[in-house]
């Protein structure tokens, strides 16, 4: 069960308890929790439980083959080298429109 699904459960007991009714905002000079607040977990069961999920979810992930990644990137290649060569000849014709404007200034 992963963050959002118990998150959304608990939300859920709360509602049924009757307890999720108006958040209540903490007083202005206190940022002391009351009696009835969570206590939280530890550091490193935080992070052990947050790398479990992300592996969880990382298995569900259905992950390219060889071929589809041999077009992928074969795609991504011919894309840099002709936007390469597009800001290439932009950026020629520019400096020569500037030098032009330049030299008929004077």
């Amino acid at each position: 069960m992963n963050r959002e699904m118990r998150r959304l459960m608990e939300r859920e007991e709360r509602i049924q308890k009757g307890e999720d009714g108006q958040r209540r905002r903490p007083a202005v000079g206190g940022g002391t929790k009351g009696p009835g607040a969570p206590e939280r977990k530890p550091f490193l069961i935080r992070v052990t439980t947050f790398l479990h999920e992300v592996r969880q979810e990382l298995r569900k992930v259905n992950w390219p083959n060889r071929e589809q990644m041999v077009v992928f990137v074969t795609v991504v290649l011919i894309v840099t080298v002709v936007l390469t060569l597009v800001i290439f000849a932009l950026d020629v014709t520019m400096k020569e429109a500037v030098f032009q404007l330049l030299e008929r200034a004077e």
